[in-house]
């Protein structure tokens, strides 16, 4: 799991870097360039997309062309229109047209959407290994009983959760359990009503861990 939360994680935060280096460069141009104006020369086409090639002249005079990578179908450009653009006088070819700068976030989607799932599991199974290791130092061992064994399936896959409960014989409370997701159907090795080691925190069993090591031996 660590592995599979790993790589969305690192496909989250490379496109977190790319739309930051994109940002900064349209900034770095729009804020320290020249601006001034293009024609629309020409229409490159994406399906139902257009990105326009725009005509413009640098502060020596020179004409240079600039094909924009950003492709609309929303209120599409037209040859002839006019745009603002900024270019940077030491690299007149580092073009940043108005109105396109939008397009540099769809990298930081994917960041919230891969890094979210990334980090998130990660934050999760660090959550549990701490659990399982303080449980394992200092909780409480409790037998608790056997009620059910959930079977789910994902992509073909399936997988079963074992649930079990418990009555605490001073506060009468009763606690529902429920293990980690298996591989394999436990019901064979624990059917309904078979005893289940659980470790729980002594103040607040709602924090615990059901113990199933023993069927991967």
């Amino acid at each position: 799991m660590y592995i599979f939360f790993g790589v969305f994680a690192a496909a989250g935060l490379l496109c977190g870097i790319v739309s930051a280096s994109l940002v900064y460069s349209r900034w770095n141009v729009t804020h320290n360039g020249i601006e001034t104006m293009g024609t629309v020369v020409d229409l490159q086409y994406s399906k139902s997309s257009v990105a326009p090639v725009v005509s413009y002249m640098d502060e020596n005079g020179r004409k240079r062309l600039y094909e924009s990578t950003s492709y609309t179908s929303t209120n599409p450009p037209e040859i002839g229109d006019e745009i603002t653009l900024y270019y940077l006088p030491e690299n007149p070819d580092k073009i940043a047209l108005e109105g396109e700068g939008w397009f540099n976030l769809f990298p930081l989607i994917f960041f919230f959407t891969h890094g979210g799932v990334g980090f998130g599991g990660i934050y999760w199974l660090e959550k549990k290994r701490r659990l399982y290791n303080w449980l394992q130092q200092f909780g409480k061992e409790i037998q608790a009983k056997q009620t059910e064994v959930k079977r789910g399936s994902n992509k073909g896959r399936s997988y079963y959760t074992l649930k079990c409960e418990w009555l605490d014989p001073y506060t009468q409370q009763l606690y529902n359990f429920e293990s980690d997701t298996l591989s394999t159907d436990p019901s064979d090795s624990l059917p309904v009503g078979s005893p289940v080691r659980v470790l729980i925190d002594p103040d607040n069993p709602k924090r615990y861990w059901v113990d199933l090591s023993f069927l991967d031996t």
